[in-house]
C-alpha cells in the first residue's frame, strides 16, 4: 500500500518469529527512479505477490534493491527478485558474505557495496545511508530528508525489542545507532516488521531505557557474585515464556560482551563477576 506518495509497504509471507508480524518491504519511486529497499523471504509465493505489487505500483522502473542488513526475512528473495526482473542488489559490506550464502532460490550476487553516508537522488527523493550498526555489523536505516522519514528495518521496531546476537551483532554498537537515529529528530519511522511509527523520539527513549534497565538488572544479579550465562539468564529474564531460554542467553551474553568491554566485567574460570 502507498503510505505516502512515493513511499510503498510491502507486507507478504509468514511471521519471522510467532507474535512479529510478516517482514516490510518499501518501494521509494522518485520522478526519476525506483528504489526497492528489502524483498522479504525466499519463498515463492512471497515472490508473486511482490513482483505483481511492483507492476501495478507505476512510475519509473526498479533498477536497485538495497538490502537493510542479511536475515533471511529481509534479504533472502533477492535472487529471486534479481532473477525476474534484473535489478542490482546492493548491501554494506559487512553483510555481503552472509547475503551471497547459497540459497533455494540461488545465488544472490551483490552488485555493489556501501559503507554508509553514501545518498542517491532519485528525483524529488534523496536516499541516504546511515549505518546503524548493532542488530547486525552491517544493519543500515534509510533517511529521506524531504519527507524527514527514516526506514529502520530491525534497528527500530514498533511492535517488539530488536534481538542483538553476539555471533552477528554488538549491544554497544547498537545503543549508539539507537542515540544516532534519534538526533535526526524524524517525523516518522518505517520499521521493518509492523505499522509506521508516528513518535519516533518517544520509541527511540523507550528502546534506550529498555536496554538500559536490561543492563541494570544485570550488573545487579553480578552484584551478587560469580555467574554463567544460564544463572545470570534466570536472574534477570523472570517469567519468561517456555522456548525462549536460548534466545535471552543470547541477550544476555551480548550485555555482558558490552560490560566487558566497557571494563565493568570479566570472565574468569568460566563465570562472569563485575570488574
Amino acid at each position: 500500500m502507498e503510505l505516502e506518495p512515493g513511499i510503498h509497504q510491502l507486507t507478504f509471507g509468514r511471521e519471522p518469529i510467532p507474535g512479529i508480524p510478516p517482514p516490510n518491504a518499501y518501494l521509494v519511486v522518485g520522478s526519476k527512479a525506483s528504489l526497492l529497499i528489502d524483498c522479504g523471504f525466499d519463498e515463492e509465493a512471497d515472490h508473486q505477490e511482490r513482483m505483481a505489487y511492483l507492476q501495478q505500483a507505476g512510475g519509473p522502473p526498479v533498477t536497485e534493491l538495497l538490502l537493510t542488513h542479511r536475515h533471511q526475512d529481509h534479504a533472502g528473495g533477492a535472487a529471486l527478485l534479481a532473477n525476474a526482473t534484473g535489478v542490482s542488489i546492493t548491501c554494506h559490506i559487512l553483510e555481503r558474505k552472509a547475503i551471497e550464502g547459497d540459497r533455494p532460490a540461488g545465488r544472490a550476487e551483490v552488485f555493489s557495496t556501501f559503507e554508509g553516508g553514501e545518498s542517491q537522488n532519485l528525483g524529488g527523493l534523496t536516499v541516504q545511508i546511515v549505518h546503524t550498526p548493532g542488530h547486525t555489523l552491517g544493519s543500515v536505516s534509510l533517511f529521506i530528508p524531504e519527507r524527514n522519514a527514516l526506514f529502520t528495518a530491525d534497528t527500530v521496531l514498533g511492535v517488539t525489542t530488536s534481538i542483538v546476537r553476539p555471533s552477528e551483532g554488538d549491544l554497544g554498537l547498537y545503543v549508539e545507532s539507537l542515540e544516532a537515529l534519534q538526533a535526526l529528530n524524524t517525523r516518522v519511522i518505517y520499521p521493518g516488521h509492523g505499522g509506521p511509527i508516528t513518535d519516533p523520539a518517544s520509541r527511540i527513549r523507550m528502546l534506550l531505557d529498555h536496554r538500559l534497565r536490561r543492563e541494570e538488572a544485570l550488573l545487579e544479579a553480578l552484584a551478587n557474585g560469580p555467574g554463567t550465562i544460564k544463572a545470570l539468564r534466570e536472574a534477570v529474564y523472570t517469567n519468561l515464556p517456555a522456548g525462549r531460554e536460548k534466545l535471552a542467553e543470547e541477550q544476555v551474553q551480548s550485555g555482558l560482551n558490552k560490560l566487558v568491554k566497557e571494563g565493568r566485567a570479566a570472565l574468569r574460570d568460566g563465570n562472569y563477576t563485575l570488574a
